[in-house]
């Protein structure tokens, strides 16, 4: 890995102190017989360090004039890009957290800034750069974990009309590596990839902060989460800003013993779910538990069964009908949860900022649709007379 690096740990006992208790109580549901099995929750919340990005937590000197956030490691995977803590951006390097000028920001004080070399410089302004941010935590191996944040980019800067050319766009990305790994560009890594701009496509209309999510089952006991800017066109005023990272156990589904084989074309599909507890901690949540059912042909292309189909308080049971399109047929089944707030007009405000936590998909179910036995043809009857009849066939996508 040619990348240039640099971490600062913050607090390093203290932190060393949370790994030490996560894997602990790990140690102690496995002895206890509670060692869970892919996609369940885990006994006790991962923690992240700094995941708001506050000045007043912490930052610290990187290479040349590059801050990063305590409790992670910069890594510079092309060009070179300034790292900042917003508030100490704007005020010269100092933190300033109770001063009310304004500062781009979603959640408490103060946001993780990202900004191109030369940002207005001629000749060559807004040089293009990829660079990511990493935190390694401690998990239960086996369990399934969640991940949100907020991101924002603007390209050309950040006045309106905006004058971002075509084609030309920064990507925010959000990831998770199951395995533990430090490396952003290992194929283990999870991304999840926004490219929008901050206004629409007129460059007027503000479209601001988007949100990120994806989820992942943990592989090993350790656990790194990946906020990344990658912004492959040189432009003037690139730059972008990231704030309010989540990382929690993610709500889990499970489908509820489906049978292996079905005779004719038709059968109920249930599931159990359950909602996350750290998402039950979160103040002012009004976060619904939501299914996703999806459905294929063993081995062709998932298609959507149930979207969003509620469960009735914080865990419960769910049903879909399905009826097979072709017999003599195996079809999969996956299903995974999510907690989404409803709109405000539905559910009142909620709490702020508006986290979705998608769970991981399950691994595909196979249930085979067999031909009821009372409809097959009969065998032909013996006689010295044979006649032939052509064979017509319709072709069904099963």
């Amino acid at each position: 890995m040619n990348h240039r690096s640099y971490h600062w740990r913050h607090s390093l006992l203290s932190v060393g102190l949370a790994w030490a208790a996560l894997l602990a109580l790990a140690a102690f549901a496995q002895a206890q017989g509670f060692a869970p099995a892919t996609g369940t929750i885990a006994p006790a919340p991962p923690v992240l360090e700094n995941p708001s990005f506050e000045c007043s937590v912490g930052y610290v000197d990187g290479e040349g004039n590059d801050r990063v956030p305590s409790g992670w490691t910069a890594v510079q995977i092309d060009g070179d890009p300034r790292l900042h803590s917003t508030r100490e951006r704007v005020y010269g390097g100092e933190c300033n957290p109770s001063n009310e000028r304004h500062v781009e920001r979603l959640e408490f004080d103060d946001s993780f800034m990202v900004a191109a070399q030369d940002l207005e410089t001629p000749p060559e302004p807004g040089k293009p750069f990829d660079v990511a941010i990493f935190q390694q935590t401690a998990v239960t191996p086996g369990a399934d974990y969640s991940l949100s944040g907020w991101m924002v980019s603007l390209c050309g800067g950040s006045a309106t009309p905006s004058d971002c050319p075509d084609g030309v766009y920064m990507a925010k990305m959000l990831g998770i590596d199951p395995t533990g790994s430090a490396d952003p560009e290992a194929e283990s890594v999870i991304w999840v990839e926004n490219r929008a701009n901050f206004v629409e496509a007129d460059g007027v209309t503000r479209i601001g902060w988007q949100n990120l999510r994806t989820s992942a089952v943990a592989q090993t006991d350790r656990l790194t989460v990946f906020v990344r800017v990658r912004s492959p066109f040189q432009w003037h005023g690139n730059h972008a800003f990231a704030d309010a990272v989540s990382l929690i156990r993610a709500p889990t589904a499970a489908f509820v013993d489906p049978p292996a084989e079905v005779s004719g074309p038709q059968f109920t599909l249930r599931w159990s779910g359950a909602q996350s507890p750290d998402v039950l901690a979160i103040p002012g949540s009004t976060h619904r538990l939501l299914i996703d059912v999806q459905t294929r042909p063993q081995g062709g292309e998932w298609r959507d069964l149930a979207v969003g189909a509620p469960i009735p308080g914080d865990q419960g049971d769910g049903q879909a009908d399905f009826t097979a399109r072709c017999l003599d047929t195996t079809y999969e089944f996956r299903i995974r949860a999510r907690a989404e707030q409803p709109p405000a007009d539905e559910g009142g405000e909620g709490a702020w900022p508006n986290h979705r936590f998608p769970g991981s998909w399950s691994q595909p179910v196979p249930v085979r649709f067999q031909t009821p036995a009372s409809t097959r043809s009969p065998a032909p009857s013996a006689g010295d007379e044979r006649i032939y009849l052509p064979l017509i066939r319709a072709f069904v996508e099963c």
